[in-house]
C-alpha cells in the first residue's frame, strides 16, 4: 500500500504557502551560519536538512492517515447503509 500512498500523495498533496515564515526562517538560519565557523557551519546545515526529512516524513504520515480515516468513515457509512436496508427488508 505504501507505493500507492505515495502515489496519491503527490498527486494529490498540495502544500501551503508559508513564504513569509520561509523567509525568516531562511534569514535566520544565515545569521546564525555567520557566527560559526566551518565544523559548525555543516553541522547547521546537515541538522537543517534533517529537520527538513523530518517535516517531509510529517506531512507524508500526516496525508496517510487521513486517506486511513476517510476510508474508515467510508466502510462504517456503507455498513450503516447495508444495515439501515435490511431492517426495512425485514
Amino acid at each position: 500500500m505504501g507505493y500507492y500512498m505515495n502515489e496519491l500523495y503527490r498527486r494529490y498533496f498540495r502544500a501551503p504557502d508559508f513564504g513569509e515564515l520561509k523567509e525568516e526562517i531562511e534569514q535566520t538560519r544565515q545569521e546564525v551560519r555567520d557566527w560559526l565557523d566551518q565544523t559548525q557551519r555543516r553541522e547547521l546545515m546537515r541538522l537543517v536538512d534533517t529537520q527538513d526529512q523530518l517535516k517531509a516524513n510529517l506531512a507524508q504520515a500526516s496525508f496517510e492517515a487521513g486517506f486511513r480515516l476517510a476510508m474508515g468513515l467510508l466502510r462504517e457509512l456503507e455498513v450503516e447503509r447495508i444495515r439501515r436496508e435490511l431492517e426495512e427488508e425485514g
